[in-house]
């Protein structure tokens, strides 16, 4: 079917403009989106296309006037999505025939990522591929017949032109409904039995193995990377590959997952004068990046480079943690705390333009006696790396040692001339044209963002990261985390959503249901926030999210895991169980490994049972592809292997107590856990929510840790010395054991009962 409407496209191309430029006066445009919350909505509120928002009025209008839908579907920051609205939305032509023939329906993923799974799944099963602007054909009962992604005005890049695959669409709804609604019934009922698929016999072993072999299998050393081009950040796999290798004591799987965090933060990916990282990269080198940058890529990546930085006790993979950190707090922070959702890749309409640099332009900057040294540092020559090849995307080309050494300058001078020059270049930058700032608040990228500064508060105890986290947590509270509900985003109003925007401190709430993925960041940043701060309403609210979770996005069934969408949502399928990751870990392995937490914790079986069932059903669902996601494979992990949780007793503010906290969380084992009895009222009131602390206290009046290993403990200890010395006897024997032969906490509790299609560059 999708053959026969591309195959006829050009024979309508010529009717098409005419019959369009003659219903050019009745066109009404956009304006239905012109008030809407969703900034990428707003941005196309002058479009001639008439635009609706997702709803019953359209659906309507669709049967009253008996048009097929055209579905477009993106979001505020995504570089191809302002390519088509400028090409072929502002286009009278193109537009008046769509006004003429089709209802044309406008959705923000950001905002309504439930209807985005959907189409999207149905798109990669008809073309092979996905990606953004998503654009869909819909029947009347909303089913897909067909669909792509960026599609240009007219044919070009071996694709159909818009306005001719629009002609051959009519044509076809006009003609031939019959076999459109056919076309649209296999491909329904294709996705609704592959989402039942189901792989038996996957041992949580042979799950973990296949993650190993299956990095393997697709990684390359130069570049350092998995797959071809483009590349997308994988923080979780990386994260995963460095925490097994050590527990195996295989070397090459750290060295591959250290080899791509240090690839990925010395190419252009990472912003070299700005800090942060962008969404992808275009090519297998991670030079030249796709702009926009993501809050959910900053939480996701900084939390992975401190995580590989303390297993690896490498301090420059902690300081690039530190860095994008600290760049979060400058680029994405809202004045009441929470986090803006993105920047625009364009710049003034241009791609790129914000970032990239020729020497001439470093030269003006810096002056011309540090210009060879940062030139050459950066990677900025004259030929470029960046598309018309003048400018360059600033990369590591070279460390400024070597750079000082082939200038013949000392090294010492030369760092003192690389910082003050980058500095300038970052205070240059900042009067260019700046790209757009989505202010959209959403709650599992503000949860992302907040257990990555946790993470840094905790391994670093840097002040700024803690505060940071505890008032974004603040700002979800009560707005988008309600007492039997959580609400996915809200909006700021478009003063704040530039660089240099004036701030205004009131926030709308969105009333669209959060997703399960937003529920169980929430649910994990809350444990690294106790991590953090050691405050017990932490591990309380947890527990509390816990319940609506399950409230909301279950029930857990004999073989099944949590929904994706809560109670009473419709979507398209109905509500559907998914455990594969995508630019955000899968909802279902966040919350089994926050369960597995907060067992260790509270000591409650029913918390790991439901880990462990929730695991049992995602091996099921992944089965043979475990690098599909990483999230599981870590849930996985920590399921099958030894964690220490310690409950430490004492004054945090005696270095004493200090110490042994450090002990834990600067050890090299997996999964660490530590909590904090304080004396008095305080720490009786933290037992009684965390179990672990419970009829603990100090040893002969000084600070101590007990250390546990699946709820069994050794004796106190306040030897600091003697407590890293456990916890690397713990290391040595998940090293030396093989995989089968580690106990997992069922075996120790006897009431447990228990080919992507390439697109464009870009277009993704």
């Amino acid at each position: 079917m999708n053959r026969w409407i591309i195959c006829t496209c050009t024979l309508f191309c010529a009717g098409i403009q005419g019959r369009a430029q003659e219903a050019g006066e009745a066109q009404v445009g956009g304006w239905r989106l012109a008030d809407s919350p969703s900034a990428y909505l707003r941005e196309h509120a002058e479009n001639p296309v008439e635009w609706y928002p997702w709803g019953e009025e359209a659906f309507e209008q669709a049967k009253k006037l008996d048009r097929p839908i055209f579905l477009s579907i993106g979001y505020s920051s995504c570089h191809w999505c302002h390519v088509m609205r400028r090409e072929s939305f502002s286009d009278p032509a193109i537009a008046a025939f769509m006004n003429e023939n089709f209802i044309s329906i406008k959705v923000d993923r950001e905002d309504l990522p439930h209807v985005d799974d959907a189409y999207m799944d149905a798109v990669r099963a008809m073309t092979g591929g996905g990606g953004w602007p998503l654009s869909a054909f819909l029947l009347h009962d909303l089913k897909p017949f067909f669909g792509g992604t960026y599609f240009p005005p007219r044919a070009r890049f071996n694709r159909p032109g818009f306005i001719e695959l629009l002609g051959s669409i009519s044509k076809a709804w006009s003609e031939d409904r019959e076999q459109i609604s056919d076309s649209a019934g296999k491909l329904n009922a294709h996705l609704l039995d592959r989402a039942k698929r189901s792989f038996d016999g996957i041992e949580a072993q042979g799950y973990l193995a296949g993650g190993i072999d299956g990095a393997a299998r697709s990684y390359t050393a130069d570049p350092a990377g998995f797959g071809k081009a483009p590349r997308f950040p994988n923080p979780r796999l990386l994260q995963f590959l460095i925490g097994e290798g050590k527990m195996r004591g295989d070397q090459a799987s750290i060295d591959r997952g250290v080899s791509v965090l240090y690839a990925m933060a010395n190419g252009g990916i990472y912003d070299q004068v700005g800090g942060g990282f962008h969404r992808y990269s275009v090519d297998a080198q991670w030079q030249v990046p796709h702009f926009e940058k993501m809050l959910y890529n900053q939480g996701s990546l900084a939390e992975s480079y401190f995580e590989a930085g303390r297993i690896t006790d490498d301090p420059q993979l902690t300081a690039v943690g530190v860095a994008t950190c600290d760049a979060l707090l400058e680029q994405f922070m809202l004045p009441d705390g929470g986090f803006a959702g993105s920047w625009d890749a364009d710049s003034g309409g241009v791609e790129g333009s914000y970032y990239v640099w020729t020497p001439e332009q470093v030269k003006e900057v810096v002056g011309e006696d540090s210009t060879p040294l940062i030139c050459k540092v950066l990677g900025i020559s004259e030929k470029g790396n960046f598309e018309g090849g003048e400018a360059s995307v600033a990369r590591k080309a070279m460390s400024i040692e070597q750079a000082a050494r082939s200038l013949s300058i000392d090294l010492n001078q030369a760092v003192q001339k690389f910082v003050a020059g980058v500095a300038l270049m970052k205070g240059h930058r900042a009067h260019r044209v700046a790209p757009k700032r989505d202010p959209k608040v959403v709650l599992g990228w503000n949860a992302l963002a907040i257990s990555a500064l946790a993470r840094g508060a905790a391994l670093l105890d840097l002040p700024r990261f803690r505060q940071a986290a505890v008032a974004a947590y603040s700002s979800m509270k009560g707005s988008l985390v309600l007492e039997d509900q959580f609400q996915r985003r809200r909006d700021y109003p478009d003063g704040i959503s530039s660089r240099d925007g004036g701030e205004q401190e009131t926030a709308q709430v969105s009333g669209n249901p959060a997703t399960l993925q937003d529920a169980a960041l929430w649910m994990k940043c809350c444990l690294d926030l106790y991590d953090a701060t050691f405050e017990v309403e932490f591990v309380a609210e947890a527990i509390r999210s816990w319940r609506v979770i399950l409230k909301e996005f279950g029930p857990l069934e004999a073989d099944g895991g949590l929904f994706e969408a809560p109670a009473g949502a419709e979507v398209l399928l109905g509500r559907r169980q998914e455990f594969f990751d995508g630019a955000i870990p899968s909802g279902n392995a966040t919350v089994a490994r926050t369960l597995l937490r907060l067992y260790e914790l509270t000591g409650t079986s029913e918390y790991r049972e439901a880990g462990e069932h929730i695991i049992a059903a995602g091996l099921r669902s992944i089965g043979p592809y475990p690098t599909g996601s990483a999230e599981l494979l870590l849930a996985v992990q920590a399921m099958s292997r030894a964690a220490p949780a310690v409950a430490v007793v004492g004054d945090p503010t005696a270095v004493e107590t200090r110490n042994l906290i450090d002990a834990v969380t600067h050890s090299k084992v997996p999964f660490p856990i530590v909590a904090l009895r304080s004396p008095g009222e305080k720490g009786d009131r933290a037992a009684e929510v965390v179990a672990l602390l419970a009829d603990r206290g100090l040893l002969e009046g000084e600070p101590c840790a007990y250390l546990c290993v699946h709820q069994q403990c050794d004796l106190p200890t306040s030897d600091v010395g003697a407590l890293s010395l456990r916890l690397e006897e713990i290391a040595r024997e998940n090293e030396e054991k093989t995989p089968e032969e580690q106990v997992t906490p069922a075996e120790s509790d006897p009431t447990s009962d228990a080919v992507e299609k390439k697109e464009p560059k870009g277009s993704r």
